[in-house]
């Protein structure tokens, strides 16, 4: 894997952490909160 692969990588991944935290933090109910935490878990494994 070249420098500039890891870097977009890991930039990737910031963006998307970032994205569901934002989601997260404007979830009003436990329920949505619940359903963004398995769809994102889904999409890192």
């Amino acid at each position: 894997m070249s420098m500039i692969e890891r870097i977009r990588t890991r930039r990737d991944a910031t963006r998307r952490a970032r994205a569901i935290e934002h989601a997260l933090r404007s979830a009003n109910s436990p329920a949505v909160r619940d359903e963004i935490i398995a769809i994102a878990q889904r999409h890192m494994s």
